[in-house]
């Protein structure tokens, strides 16, 4: 039977004792391929089921078939070079990995932060909740999650609202600088109205920066089957690579105590900021 009789120096050692060829335990043996490092890598990358899962070593050695030893060192060097963020004892896709699976990557990090937070949110007031991002002069939803009056509502994930029209939108715009907001928000004002309609806004605008970021909607009538009259409000934040991210809740008017959910929504917030 053929063996291997070759040994290398490396750093001063050997490789292992020469293995026999046909042996289950070569491949585990030999010095990893460029080849076989990059279907690995792809391997922990497709594990994933959305861009927004975390995932523990137990549960990537299952889902990938590499052994627990080998896919912790995998992880270790995927979490040095930006493929993976380390969180606790869970992984999620990195900034590498994120800007291969499309043009909402940008956002991907937002929505995995916020999923836990949104979730609580709405348990806890019973109201449907945003999650925007302020694109433009438009307010992109990323996120909406809510019980049976979410239904009612035409917001949508992937919509995109002049941000000046809604107060998730308008407390994203009260973090920007007066000079910042005309630009971004004129091409979406009636143009009979422009002079008006921004000062309107900024005198908004400048309340808001005074009510602790809180941005709230008057009570609008809907129409439709369960057509009521909603209320909602919006905080925002600014995280550190400049993103504008905004929390708002909408609730039936008669349901909704706004004194009660206004702190739950700013600190709701500022949990969101840190844990981006």
């Amino acid at each position: 039977m053929l063996h291997v009789t070759d040994t290398l120096s490396v750093n001063g050692g050997q490789y292992p004792p020469p293995t026999q060829v046909g042996s289950p335990d070569v491949k585990l043996a030999a010095t990893p391929t460029r080849e076989s490092m990059l279907a690995r890598v792809t391997a922990v990358v497709d594990a994933y089921g959305t861009p927004h899962e975390r995932l523990g070593l137990e549960e990537l050695a299952l889902r990938t078939g590499i052994p627990r030893s080998t896919t912790h060192r995998i992880l270790v060097e995927m979490v040095d070079l930006d493929w993976l963020v380390r969180q606790g004892r869970e992984y999620r896709l990195g900034p590498r990995a994120l800007g291969t699976i499309g043009p909402d990557a940008t956002y991907a990090h937002a929505r995995m932060a916020a999923a836990d937070i949104i979730l609580e949110l709405y348990l806890r007031t019973g109201m449907v909740i945003h999650l925007g991002a302020l694109q433009g002069g438009h307010e992109y939803f990323l996120d909406k999650i809510g019980g049976p009056f979410a239904r009612i509502l035409r917001s949508r994930v992937g919509m995109r609202v002049p941000a000046h029209r809604g107060a998730g939108g308008r407390s994203m715009l009260a973090l920007l600088e007066p000079e910042e907001v005309d630009p971004l928000v004129g091409k979406n004002l009636t143009p009979a109205g422009d002079a008006q309609e921004l000062d309107a806004l900024h005198t908004e605008l400048a309340r808001i920066r005074t009510a602790h970021g809180i941005a709230y909607d008057s009570p609008t009538r809907i129409a439709g089957p369960g057509s009521g009259t909603v209320v909602s409000l919006g905080c925002a934040i600014r995280v550190l690579d400049g993103t504008v991210l905004s929390l708002c809740l909408a609730g039936e008017t008669e349901k909704v105590s706004l004194e009660r959910v206004a702190p739950l929504v700013r600190k709701a917030a500022d949990d969101l900021a840190a844990a981006i």
